[in-house]
């Protein structure tokens, strides 16, 4: 009996310290679960209030300018023409996820709205906002509510009062946002869950909510616990919250958005969010189980084995279990190698698909980098024309400073692009170093050139000093300026006007230690190693309102690490920070015999330099020699013939205007005020070349039906439908058929022509070898002659240079006409390899500008078929045009016989630079003159 009581107190206690083990494993596997779930919802709730608040703030600039607007025009009444109408569109289009900007009167009948024709205005009531106003409120932000019919979402409206000039109130601005603006940006957040993302008023009204969108307008949760209790206590903070709405328990975080009062919620329900931690809790609980039964089976075979022990057959039971035991563990053996077997087949498995995800990652980066830097080519490109008046003068200052401002705006888009695939491929261990003398007080001299604006434009004064025992390196000299532009900026980015930043260089133990020091906000002691991680940024408020992506500090940190260097931090909130790069004592090269003056001047508010900044390897890369640059081709104008026009447009006098415009450029225009005409002139035998239609014709037939019945009664007939809203006009066509395209209203001029000179090509059936529809074709003497018209050995005549340029995209070739134009230059432009093989083969040219990616044959293909050719043509000079950046890309080029590289975006000082050395060196090269 005393056996049986020993094994029951020994069962006992193990299955105590079994069951224990398991409660607290399940007991912090809660505890950790519920506070990632509140860390992921504090952050969620931190990038909903900086959308809603940039959302407010922009809606807020707006309502500005249309008050402005009214008091210019002397009240309310008086901006409804359409002069008024086309400015309030245009602070509309300001407004991130506007509907439309409202103008009431002080009885709160509406006036004008930005998204429809001053003739056909539809009311929108928002009394509260009203009576707010009335009674003194600078802003006010209503309820989300349903505006418009068809399904369209709704919408909820910020509103300020407009004033005389005696300051009586007239009335009230009042912009509508799209409910959908707000939550469908946080369909990108990358939730592994469905989140609760809500926004309400000060009093609990619902402004947007997601789930339930549609259902929630209008509702109210004051009556929760977040407005009775939580918001009381603090600004913001988190908890467990049960919805009055849909009464789904969630973890949940909330933040007050600064200014405006708003309430931001995120959260995600708890069963959602715990589901992980119920199924773990599960496994646990049945693997808790399997040992305890585990354990009764082995104690309850001890027991028999102990009782049976006094039998006489214990001999015989003791053999039998050893050959059990050595069977199980024959079998045990053998499955242990089976799953060895897999395990390595799976391991070689994954290998594999490691290796194919990091070579698709390079395609994608690749790829990425291309499509991003295509737009920007235009955008930069053309906008530095305008922002030169490189066609003649444009007439109003203030549209030369808002081309300036788009071209710098392409140009810090540019920046962030190339800061982020430099983290992607020092993320893939893409991200390598081309090594070679590097001029360290040059580098310094470039960033502080390239910074001087911004540090001018904040009232940072900016100097730099590099002695000459450190001023000659060995590294990358391309990612050693990157590592000073991206110090200095930052410095300068966080320094309030009057503050100072400066670069030094100098030996510290023998090592070359470069430092940049500002006089700016500083960084909180907490958050010093946080900065240095990916998409951080400091805590402080004044921080988190400057712009970056967060990737400057930690690709930095990158780059000196690859240098063999350290980068460390060193700041005290409000007096400033001290970044100190210390490069290993081996990168110093011996010092030149009559080095220069190594101090720089201070640049900023007290002392400004206009010089242009140094090529930048990102902008161009030569493969060959580099000397000085001329300028740019003369100008042709577009070409486009006659059309017959059938214009479709309810409004009056837009119809009016776009056929005078029309009849003006020499077309024939067919007006029709709405579907039913121009169905009639369709049935008809009027010759017709194109239908130029509005979207909108309420009531009856809308723009697209009268495309379909277009598209049937008049195959192959070209349709243009206009839309003034961005949901039309930034659309695709293709719903419709293959002969519809978009444009947008108010008509861009140069739009409209070249929809047009597209569409007269087309109908003329012939395509111009150098230009695509609309675009300026070259004038005789800079278009390559069909066929040879002497060997290629003969002189030739004296006269410009020539030069060829392959690009597949028509904008591109346009810009590229304008860039080259007034340089001295002739030029002939094709839009593919093959015309480009063609026109050397068939012409004299001195230099040949290449597209590297292309349809057929790409710019690769084509300067292969070049080279093969006998000299001189097998030798003629390539420069290569490309978006992409990465070294594979230019090694293609090398590979394919380019001499250099030149990057998209288009800098016009640099592209001349390019193609002058290059001239120059194969002049020297030749011994031509």
């Amino acid at each position: 009996m005393g056996r049986f009581l020993r094994g029951a107190l020994v069962m006992v206690v193990v299955l105590a310290a079994l069951a224990g083990n398991a409660g607290h494993r399940i007991y912090h596997d809660y505890q950790d679960t519920l506070q990632r779930r509140f860390a992921m919802v504090r952050d969620m709730a931190r990038l909903v209030d900086d959308h809603v608040h940039r959302t407010v703030r922009t809606a807020d600039v707006a309502l500005d300018q249309t008050a402005a607007m009214v008091a210019e025009a002397g009240g309310p009444q008086k901006v409804r023409d359409l002069k008024h109408w086309t400015r309030l569109r245009e602070y509309a289009a300001q407004v991130e996820g506007a509907d439309a900007i409202w103008i009431y009167d002080a009885d709160g009948r509406a006036v004008l709205e930005s998204a429809s024709f001053p003739n056909r205005i539809a009311d929108f009531a928002d009394p509260s906002g009203l009576e707010a106003l009335r009674g003194g409120a600078r802003l006010h932000v209503g309820a989300a509510q349903t505006v418009r019919s068809g399904g369209q979402p709704p919408v909820f409206p910020v509103s300020r009062p407009l004033y005389d000039d005696e300051g009586r109130f007239v009335g009230m601005a009042s912009a509508t946002i799209r409910v959908d603006s707000l939550t469908d940006f946080y369909a990108l957040l990358g939730v592994e869950f469905d989140p609760l993302i809500g926004v309400y008023g000060p009093a609990g009204e619902v402004i947007a909510r997601r789930p339930a969108t549609l259902e929630s307008a209008g509702k109210s949760v004051a009556g929760g616990l977040l407005f009775q209790s939580k918001l009381r206590e603090a600004p913001e903070g988190q908890l467990l919250l049960q919805s009055v709405l849909d009464g789904v328990s969630r973890i949940a975080a909330y933040r007050t958005v600064r200014d405006y009062g708003l309430v931001v919620l995120t959260g995600i329900g708890r069963d959602e969010a715990m589901a992980d931690w119920r199924t773990r809790t599960l496994h646990t609980v049945l693997e808790t189980i399997v040992g305890l039964l585990a354990i009764l089976a082995m104690l309850g075979w001890g027991l028999r084995y102990l009782d049976r022990e006094r039998k006489a057959q214990v001999a015989l039971a003791e053999a039998h279990s050893a050959v059990e035991r050595t069977s199980a563990e024959r079998d045990e053996t053998a499955r242990l190698a089976a799953e060895l077997d897999k395990a390595r087949d799976m391991a070689e498995t994954a290998r594999r698909a490691a290796e194919a995800a990091n070579h698709d990652k390079s395609e994608f980066l690749a790829g990425l980098s291309h499509e991003l830097r295509t737009p920007l080519n235009a955008v930069i490109g053309f906008s530095d024309l305008i922002a030169r008046e490189a066609e003649g003068p444009v007439g109003t200052p203030s549209y030369r400073q808002y081309a300036a401002n788009v071209r710098d705006s392409g140009q810090h888009v540019l920046e962030l692009i190339n800061e982020i695939l430099d983290h992607a491929r020092a993320e893939a261990g893409a991200l390598t170093l081309e090594e070679g003398p590097c001029d360290l007080e040059d580098a310094a001299d470039f960033a502080v050139r390239m910074l001087t604006p911004r540090a001018e434009h904040a009232g940072v004064l900016l100097s730099a000093v590099v002695e000459p025992a450190v001023r000659n390196l060995h590294g990358d000299d391309r990612r050693i300026r990157q590592i000073l532009l991206n110090l200095i900026a930052n410095a300068v980015k966080y320094t309030p006007s009057g503050g100072s930043v400066t670069l030094s260089a100098a030996l510290d133990d023998g090592m070359p230690v470069i430092r940049v020091i500002d006089t700016g906000l500083g960084i909180p002691a907490e958050d010093i190693d946080r900065v240095l991680e990916p998409f951080a940024r400091a805590g402080n408020a004044a921080s988190r309102e400057a712009e970056g992506t967060g990737l400057g500090l930690p690709l930095t940190k990158r780059l000196v690490e690859l240098h063999g260097g350290t980068l460390a931090l060193r700041s005290t909130l409000g007096v400033g920070t001290t970044v100190t790069v210390r490069l290993p004592a081996s990168r110093l090269l011996p010092a030149e015999p009559a080095p220069r003056e190594s101090r720089m001047p201070p640049v900023g508010p007290a002392a400004t330099q206009n010089s242009v900044p140094d090529l930048t390897p990102d902008t161009a890369v030569n493969f060959a020699a580099p000397p000085p640059a001329p300028a740019a081709v003369p100008s042709w104008p577009p070409s486009s013939g006659p059309l017959s026009v059938l214009l479709v447009d309810d409004d009056p006098t837009v119809r009016d205007m776009v056929a005078g415009l029309l009849r003006g450029w020499g077309h024939r225009v067919i007006a029709a005020a709405n579907a039913n005409e121009a169905l009639v002139v369709l049935d008809g035998p009027e010759p017709l070349d194109l239908l130029l239609s509005d979207i909108v014709m309420p009531p009856g037939m809308d723009g697209t039906e009268l495309a379909r019945h277009a598209a049937r009664m008049r195959p192959g007939l070209p349709v243009l439908l206009a839309s003034g809203f961005a949901a039309h006009a930034a659309g695709t066509p293709s719903a419709f058929g293959p002969d519809v395209a978009m444009i947008a209203k108010p008509f861009a001029i140069d739009d409209l022509r070249r929809q047009l000179a597209r569409i007269a090509a087309r109908q003329g059936g012939a395509a111009r070898p150098a230009t695509a529809a609309g675009l300026p074709s070259p004038s005789p003497a800079a278009r390559p002659a069909a066929h040879p018209t002497a060997p290629a050995t003969e002189e030739r005549s004296p006269g410009p240079l020539r030069l060829l340029i392959a690009e597949d995209l028509p904008i591109n070739r346009e810009l590229l006409a304008a860039l080259f134009r007034d340089s001295g230059y002739a030029i002939d432009l094709v839009a593919d390899g093959a015309a480009a093989v063609e026109a050397v083969e068939a012409g004299d040219y001195d230099l040949v500008l290449m597209d590297v990616q292309m349809p057929g044959m790409d710019g690769l293909e084509a300067s292969r078929a070049i080279r093969a050719m006998p000299p001189p043509r097998g030798d003629l000079p390539i420069l290569a045009l490309t978006a992409g950046s990465s070294q594979e890309e230019r090694r293609e080029c090398r590979e394919a016989g380019m001499n250099g590289h030149v990057g998209k975006p288009y800098d016009r000082e640099v592209l001349l630079r390019q193609v002058a050395r290059m001239l120059d060196a194969t002049r020297s090269r030749t011994g031509t003159a």
